[in-house]
């Protein structure tokens, strides 16, 4: 891993290429076509997205325990087993959520090299011509705002609002505005599901599609069922880990 690669243009580099993927998308995968760099972006997308977890943290362990009760009652399960068993099962969940800062880097790897795979099948669709580290690189970069801003807007967001706010998952998933807003009595999988279409969440939907145009050269179409894609595949994930 390089924090950079042979700079386009005579003066490309990581950092500047992740500053451009906010502020100038086009030209940063424009760039990252040429010279695929994702060290930097790794090291922000991992950094952010700890500060972001970690800032959180206090709220999302509120809304576990204010929940719990619901969630023993509605699981055969757990409202079969006794009360010390209860309580360690929710010790565990504690101890997961207190602790998933740390996990930062294999989270954010993880969603870069998912995102890496189904570029790469829509490269093959639409008849793009980017390899594997282009669209790794770019699918990295782009791990700067799915990941680590969204991770760092929920964690200040959290911190404005007191975790004494979050009285059940459901309010961490509304946290952001997104789609589950338009479904306020929702069930928590469906909430969490339309959580995923968020602000940021269509925002980086967005790169994803920019990325398959000016990285594999794609047309604006598969850029686009790409892009959603994506975005359906994020929410099915928070989807699946909603409780």
């Amino acid at each position: 891993m390089s924090a950079s690669s042979a700079p386009a243009a005579g003066k490309a580099n990581g950092l500047s290429t992740v500053v451009n993927v906010i502020a100038a998308p086009r030209e940063a995968f424009e760039t990252l076509r040429v010279s695929p760099m994702w060290g930097w972006a790794l090291v922000v997308a991992v950094v952010l997205t700890a500060i972001g977890q970690y800032l959180s943290t206090p709220a999302a362990l509120h809304a576990i325990q204010a929940s719990w009760p619901a969630q023993v009652a509605a699981s055969p399960q757990l409202s079969g087993q006794s009360p010390e068993a209860q309580q360690n099962a929710l010790n565990i969940s504690l101890g997961v959520v207190k602790w998933l800062w740390l996990f930062s880097p294999v989270i954010v790897i993880i969603g870069a090299l998912v995102s890496t795979i189904v570029m790469l099948i829509f490269n093959a669709i639409g008849r793009g011509n980017a390899g594997f580290k282009q669209l790794w690189s770019a699918a990295m970069n782009i791990a700067v705002v799915s990941a680590g801003v969204s991770s760092l807007l929920n964690g200040l967001i959290a911190v404005v609002r007191g975790p004494s706010s979050y009285n059940s998952t459901v309010a961490a998933y509304k946290a952001v505005p997104s789609l589950a807003w338009l479904v306020p009595q929702g069930a928590v999988k469906m909430t969490a599901f339309l959580a995923g279409f968020s602000v940021v969440g269509i925002w980086a939907a967005v790169l994803v599609a920019m990325a398959m145009m000016y990285v594999a050269n794609t047309s604006k179409a598969v850029g686009a069922i790409c892009a959603l894609v994506m975005l359906c595949i994020g929410s099915a994930f928070l989807a699946w880990g909603a409780r």
